[in-house]
């Protein structure tokens, strides 16, 4: 028996007459523009009406699909058990789908299978039963929940393996998530945190801190690089960096706080240490610093305190002569000149260590040289060192201060001594020359061992240094007179060997 047609594809078994035609181009309009998928079967399973919804769906023209089975378009086990279920309902009555929605799954043309949500309807005509099912693909929604799920999972791998703590909380302060590195740090797991108050890592002295935090976070405020105080389990401190974000909901609501948490406890500590490592080296350079600078004062003052004895040794002779006062006077004036320059040497020296301006005038650079090296060359020839000078003539004059300029030549000649203390040949060399109308410039080379050169290329820093008990503050100090000068200070190796530092100034008045 052929099964009856509802009205579909240009047949109708419910009017007739013009209402009729108007009836069948209505429910043919509705059934080409639905967006979910229409299809009618008789009460065998036969499909009877196929939509374009359900073309697009599962692949296949209307044609190649009425009259058959609609299990056709069931994958397993669906379509095994399609037929029972309609044999069981005609038997029984008992509706298993019918007018209940579900997610099953369809079958394409192609053999792939999608999900959908079925509706299953039952209608008559003429005393015979058709059932009519909307389909809703399903597959845009699961591939966007698979997504998401793929990145809840992600991100529930990237929360639990962080070395950080990440954890978040309602708005009345209950812990709604902890993870594994907040179980490391805090000594709690997550069965002793979830639903609890955070209160219990926090110090009773930090609570209110907790609550002002809280405050701003449901005025939707954000927090960064706040650091404080945490409790573990055993009762010890564990300091943190924290920042906190709110939780909104689907509706815009604020409803919790995110917080992330750095363990910085290891890190503040091992900058307290570097700190106090970096003060215990910065006094031991002062302290070698003002040992070279005293050294540099006795010998600095050695000339000017030597010519003073001398001078009052004869004016106090003459003065045992009758009518040696006046032959004396000169003697006195001239110790009272010695006594002054040696005030000034420890002035400009004081200036130096406590940072104060210099005392810049306009000086010939070979007469700066030639006192440097009476106070640097003092000993030396008893140790077999031979200094050799060579002073250009007609060089221009700098603007420096003589005493600073004296010293950085000092602390090269003695660095040069000392370079050569087991050399069997000893040779000093001292020079000045003219780069350019602009430039002075001195020299001063000995025939030590050289230097090398990952040494060389540091030399200037503080703290680098080749000698067994030096500090290395030497040579910074020297290029920081140097540069307060605007010249610049540097070291090469002579052809012949031995280690050769130059340093130039720029020549002229005051600036």
């Amino acid at each position: 028996m052929r099964e009856a047609r509802p009205a579909g594809k240009g047949q109708s078994n419910v009017k007739s007459g013009a209402g009729a035609n108007r009836h069948d181009v209505l429910l043919r309009a509705l059934l080409e523009t639905a967006v979910d998928g229409i299809v009618v079967i008789g009460e065998l399973g036969a499909v009877q009406i196929f939509n374009s919804a359900c073309e697009r769906l599962f692949g296949y023209d209307s044609g190649e699909v009425e009259g058959r089975n609609v299990s056709m378009l069931m994958p397993e086990p669906y379509r095994s058990a399609h037929d029972g279920y309609i044999a069981h309902f005609r038997d029984t009555g008992e509706k298993r789908i019918i007018g209940i929605g579900r997610e099953v799954r369809g079958l394409r043309k192609d053999g792939s299978d999608f999900p959908m949500y079925l509706s299953v309807g039952e209608g008559h005509i003429d005393g015979e039963r058709f059932f009519v099912g909307i389909i809703h693909d399903l597959s845009a929604i699961r591939e966007e929940q698979h997504r998401r799920q793929a990145a809840d999972r992600h991100l529930a791998a990237i929360v639990e393996s962080s070395d950080d703590i990440i954890l978040s909380m309602d708005l009345a302060g209950r812990v709604t998530t902890w993870n594994e590195a907040a179980t490391r740090i805090y000594g709690y797991g997550p069965h002793e945190m979830i639903g609890e108050l955070i209160d219990r890592i926090i110090p009773a002295d930090r609570r209110n801190e907790e609550q002002e935090i809280l405050d701003l976070i449901c005025k939707g405020k954000k927090i960064s690089h706040y650091e404080t105080a945490r409790l573990r389990k055993d009762g010890s401190e564990v300091l943190v960096s924290l920042a906190l974000s709110p939780i909104f909901d689907a509706g815009g609501r604020i409803i919790g706080a995110a917080k992330i948490a750095r363990d910085v406890t290891e890190e503040r500590r091992r900058e307290a240490e570097t700190a106090r490592l970096r003060a215990a080296l910065a006094h031991a350079a002062r302290l070698d610093a003002m040992g070279q600078l005293s050294a540099s004062l006795a010998h600095e003052l050695n000339q000017p305190l030597a010519a003073t004895m001398n001078y009052a040794n004869a004016a106090r002779r003459l003065l045992a002569t009758k009518g040696g006062g006046e032959k004396a006077a000169p003697l006195l004036d001239k110790a009272v000149a010695q006594v002054v320059r040696a005030g000034q040497i420890i002035q400009r020296l004081r200036s130096f260590v406590e940072k104060r301006e210099f005392a810049r005038a306009r000086e010939d650079i070979n007469d700066i040289v030639r006192e440097a090296v009476a106070l640097g060359y003092v000993g030396m020839a008893d140790d077999g060192v031979v200094l050799r000078t060579e002073l250009a003539d007609g060089l221009p004059p700098i603007y420096a201060d003589r005493v600073q300029i004296q010293q950085v030549l000092v602390n090269l000649l003695r660095n040069a001594g000392e370079a050569m203390r087991d050399r069997p040949v000893r040779l000093l060399s001292v020079s000045t020359y003219g780069p350019g109308e602009a430039l002075v410039g001195v020299t001063v080379a000995d025939s030590g061992p050289g230097l090398p050169q990952e040494v060389a290329e540091q030399l200037f820093k503080p703290f680098v240094t080749t000698k067994e008990q030096g500090m290395g503050v030497g040579l910074s100090i020297c290029r920081t007179i140097v540069e307060a000068h605007q010249g610049r200070i540097w070291t090469s190796a002579p052809a012949g060997g031995g280690t050769a530092f130059h340093f130039e100034l720029p020549a002229g008045g005051e600036p």
